[in-house]
């Protein structure tokens, strides 16, 4: 990962301070677009982030206080294993907006999961730049678990990196009928019976 010079300049300096960001664009029940984020911070703040893909920078706010409550280490690896993390979340708030709300009054199924990461100046708690893309992906599942009497539960969201898109495969059969669906083609009109056609190739035919 390309680090851009004032982080590069933080991370060398070793006087930082680390958080996270989580973002869930998911949908309302009634299939409106419905953006949910959380960070590792106190207070809830309005962070300008570059989504994946993108290049323009966003601004999003982010709920704190202990909404997301735990973030797995992130592995950097080249490939297109579709590598999954879990995010502990915050299960005692039912406010809308809050990680309970999200998972159980609107459907993040499959929503698009973003984690950044921000570096922050200790001794003026400002960013010393935007947060860099971690992770990027799909949400797999959601699971509480409910505390026992003087225990504590939990809220957990599980999301597949995005290289889970490369794993789809494509349902359509490769045949004449199939391919007549793009605007009338018949690429493939003599696939049913080429295999049955007999070619003789450097020799006269007896």
């Amino acid at each position: 990962m390309t680090y851009d010079p004032e982080t590069t300049t933080a991370l060398a300096s070793g006087a930082l301070v680390l958080r996270d960001f989580l973002t869930v664009q998911g949908k309302t029940l009634g299939g409106g677009a419905a953006t949910f984020a959380y960070w590792t911070g106190e207070d809830n703040i309005a962070v300008n982030v570059v989504p994946a893909g993108g290049e323009t920078p966003q601004s999003r706010n982010f709920v704190g206080g202990g909404t997301l409550l735990s973030v797995p280490d992130v592995i950097d690896a080249i490939g297109l294993e579709a590598r999954g993390v879990t995010f502990g979340l915050d299960q005692t708030s039912t406010v809308v907006g809050s990680p309970m709300d999200m998972v159980f009054g609107n459907n993040v199924r499959v929503a698009r999961v973003e984690l950044h990461r921000g570096v922050f100046d200790p001794a003026t708690w400002n960013l010393v730049a935007a947060p860099h893309l971690l992770f990027a992906g799909r949400v797999d599942g959601a699971e509480l678990n409910d505390a026992e009497a003087g225990g504590e539960g939990s809220l957990s969201l599980t999301a597949q990196a995005s290289a889970i898109d490369l794993t789809k495969t494509n349902p359509a059969m490769e045949s004449d009928e199939q391919q007549q669906l793009r605007s009338g083609d018949r690429f493939r009109r003599y696939g049913d019976t080429a295999g049955q056609v007999e070619t003789w190739w450097g020799q006269a035919r007896s």
